[in-house]
């Protein structure tokens, strides 16, 4: 009996990763176990000692504090993805444009937790570049973020 392929993912990559696996599985006759989470925790789970064959993260840099901690082999960028706003299809929302939409009041804006989720570190660095181009606008968007990983 073999013993199964033990994958940490992240959880954008679920639906990817899923098909992928059960055809990869079907052919090598291999059972793949997967974890699908927030990359930041995760990636502490390893440090704290789990035992993965594979770690899947949606942030290169938590692949690569593992090696630097010599707890992997080898690193390398298999895919990329990019970040995406889901608006609540209302028409108090949908009817304005992204930027005022997630600014209304009226409206919690939720994330994920920076620094434990990728999708928090990439949509802080969003409002780090809306602040740039509209000042102030960014420094609301930071304090009205809901962290809904950790927080």
């Amino acid at each position: 009996m073999t013993l199964p392929i033990r994958l940490y993912a992240a959880c954008s990559l679920r639906n990817a990763l899923t098909p992928l696996l059960a055809v990869f599985s079907e052919s090598h006759a291999l059972d793949v176990m997967t974890t699908f989470g927030p990359a930041g925790l995760l990636s502490e789970k390893i440090e704290q000692g789990d035992e993965v064959d594979l770690f899947a993260s949606a942030n290169c840099a938590h692949p690569l504090r593992l090696k630097i901690l010599g707890l992997t082999h080898d690193t390398m960028v298999f895919t990329r993805n990019n970040l995406c706003i889901a608006i609540r299809n209302v028409p108090q929302l949908t009817s304005q444009h992204w930027l005022s939409a997630l600014c209304d009041p009226r409206f919690v804006l939720s994330t994920s937790t920076p620094g434990n989720d990728p999708g928090g570190d990439y949509a802080f660095q969003l409002f780090e570049r809306i602040e740039q181009h509209h000042p102030g606008t960014g420094r609301l968007l930071r304090n009205k973020a809901k962290p809904l990983v950790g927080g």
